[in-house]
């Protein structure tokens, strides 16, 4: 049988042995975390909006590494009018993260948020856009759109649009940024009120691992070269993020191997049925691609040469073996 515990219980357990301090770990994971909350520019004046949420609480603590961000006391945000009609969005703080570390790129730009509901960082995105570029809000669940689509439109966001797809089989689509905020262990929330009880199975890291691999591997395969793509989960789990990046890494490495391969293939066959004797130098000397390509660019301008002097002699680029070589 199963062994049912908490999200904490188990966090400790699991941790304890990692992390620097175990018991100022597990002290801090009991302690209540504080709600948080943006103040949606584009609903409301920061300042104002500000004075407003005072009125309810005095203390509200503004953070400093997000300029909109704030800390409060109070448990009923949710009850505000401020909540009702946009001018604020409740978030945890390490939510706000992953947007704030790309905000130069994301200015007006194509943005393409991969696993967006309920949309937390989406919204957080729109805002730094001053709702201008163009957002594609992409889930897999059709259950969670509901609360995109209205965490959207209470907001008052036009630049985005929303999608109903597995990415994994979604359509090859440009964008200057990618954000991959995939589905994980959540274990990053157990400071939450009321923190989950569950039975959890061994394998359950490993099965979100797989998942969050194919999404990542889907980005990586879609994006533009110049793009910036963002991967960020809500847990602890080493699977999940370290091992996640590093097989993706290795998996672009020999992808970018592979191609490089059958470019020098290719080159290697229009250049023996070019120049023979450069072949043969290439075969006996094991010249690397660089050196192909050297000498690739100096018969071009060789040819440009000789078409100025009405010379015929399109082999007439001479062999520097020196060069070749690496």
């Amino acid at each position: 049988m199963i062994k049912s515990q908490t999200i904490k219980e188990r966090i400790v357990e699991r941790y304890s042995g990692i992390c620097g301090n175990p018991n100022k770990f597990s002290r801090i994971i009991e302690e209540k975390l504080k709600q948080s909350f943006r103040i949606n520019t584009i609903k409301g004046d920061k300042e104002e909006v500000l004075d407003q949420m005072k009125n309810y609480d005095p203390s509200i603590k503004k953070i400093s590494w997000c300029e909109n961000a704030f800390e409060t006391d109070l448990t009923n945000l949710g009850s505000s009018i401020e909540h009702f009609s946009g001018q604020i969005y409740i978030q945890e703080l390490t939510s706000m993260i992953p947007p704030l570390i790309v905000r130069d790129l994301i200015k007006e730009n194509k943005i393409l948020d991969c696993c967006a509901a309920p949309g937390s960082k989406t919204t957080q995105i729109a805002d730094i856009m001053n709702n201008k570029g163009q957002i594609i809000a992409n889930d897999a669940r059709h259950g969670r759109l509901k609360s995109l689509r209205g965490n959207l439109d209470r907001l008052g966001i036009t630049n985005t649009s929303v999608t109903l797809r597995d990415f994994k089989s979604f359509p090859n689509t440009n964008a200057d940024l990618y954000f991959v905020d995939a589905p994980c262990s959540s274990e990053g929330t157990i400071r939450k009120k009321n923190a989950i009880a569950r039975k959890w199975r061994n394998n359950d890291y490993e099965r979100f691992s797989k998942m969050q691999k194919g999404l990542l591997k889907k980005a990586c395969e879609m994006a533009p070269k110049g793009s910036t793509i963002v991967y960020s989960t809500c847990t602890f789990a080493p699977e999940e993020n370290e091992k996640v990046i590093n097989e993706i890494a290795k998996l672009v490495e020999q992808a970018i191997e592979t191609k490089f391969a059958k470019i020098e293939e290719r080159l290697v066959e229009a250049i023996q049925k070019e120049n023979a004797d450069f072949y043969k130098l290439f075969s006996a000397n094991n010249l690397k691609i660089d050196g192909i390509l050297q000498h690739c660019q100096n018969q071009s301008i060789n040819r440009c040469e000789n078409k100025k002097t009405g010379s015929d002699d399109n082999h007439g680029a001479s062999i520097d073996k020196g060069n070749l070589q690496n």
